[in-house]
């Protein structure tokens, strides 16, 4: 389905798009976007709608747009990103997001890499090749302009769209968008997950360690209309979940799903992707 159904009047508003985990960016040009790959990885589970409402992406193959938004000029941070030199694109990716630029991007839970953790560094943006410590986001918040919610929707490339009704909270609409392990079943898989997203840039650069993600530093720190507790990969929330439905049973306090500042820190099971941009035509 590509209209939303139960739709409200026309409001403007501001949409943030939440990509959790590992994806592969791809900045193109003419038109400009960003595509989100995403690998074949067995142990993710790959969904996207309203935070705790989200359902599966098709796929493989599918390609999904995000249509109804504003474009902007926003750019990934080469401070808080690891940026690759792109090659010819050798796979299709399991799925595929296409957006238009943001207006503003932010990039969070940031896992800090020693250098010396990549193998064939040659395929690194001259700009990091240069620094002793790369860093990897594992949370990125595209925000937007929208004028009209009843044109929001995520377009598939065939079949139907994605079953997703935007719900506002005051003047802001979130769009969560997983690409990650929904349990603790394992030792964290992100070093081969990120690995798998650079394969999809055409780069031969291989991380050989695990990403040990950041905290938040604060609320104030998230974008506007984005809580502290929608920032929570997927398997923490999973957890929480079963938490949260025990203390109903229970009777008590759902509050205590919560302990401290669990939504503020870092999760050593997160992962991430790099940044790459398609070389422009002459």
């Amino acid at each position: 389905m590509d209209t939303n159904l139960n739709s409200q009047t026309n409001r403007s508003g501001v949409l943030n798009v939440i990509l959790h985990g590992a994806f592969a960016f791809l900045r193109k040009y003419e038109p400009e976007r960003i595509e989100a790959l995403i690998p074949a990885m067995p142990h993710h589970v790959f969904r996207a709608g309203n935070w705790l409402g989200e359902t599966e992406l098709r796929g493989p193959g599918i390609v999904y747009e995000l249509m109804g938004v504003n474009p902007g000029d926003a750019t990934f941070d080469p401070d808080l990103n690891l940026l690759v030199k792109t090659h010819d694109l050798p796979d299709i990716p399991h799925r595929t997001l296409v957006f238009k630029v943001p207006k503003s991007i932010a990039s969070l839970r940031v896992a800090d890499v020693p250098l010396d953790s990549f193998q064939n560094r040659q395929d690194l943006a001259e700009r990091n090749a240069a620094l002793a410590v790369q860093h990897v986001a594992t949370l990125q918040v595209f925000t937007y302009d929208f004028d009209d919610e009843n044109k929001l929707f995520l377009k598939a490339s065939h079949g139907d769209g994605h079953y997703w009704e935007p719900a506002f909270t005051g003047n802001f609409i979130n769009l969560h968008i997983f690409s990650s392990e929904d349990h603790f079943a394992r030792i964290s898989n992100s070093e081969e997950d990120f690995n798998r997203c650079v394969k999809l840039l055409g780069s031969q650069l291989v991380l050989d360690t695990r990403l040990v993600p950041s905290g938040i530093p604060g609320p104030d720190k998230l974008p506007h209309g984005v809580t502290i507790q929608e920032t929570e990969d997927l398997a923490a929330r999973t957890q929480r979940m079963a938490r949260l439905g025990r203390l109903v049973t229970q009777t008590g306090d759902a509050n205590l799903a919560w302990y401290g500042n669990d939504a503020l820190d870092g999760n050593p099971e997160g992962c991430g992707g790099p940044v790459g941009n398609a070389p422009r035509r002459s």
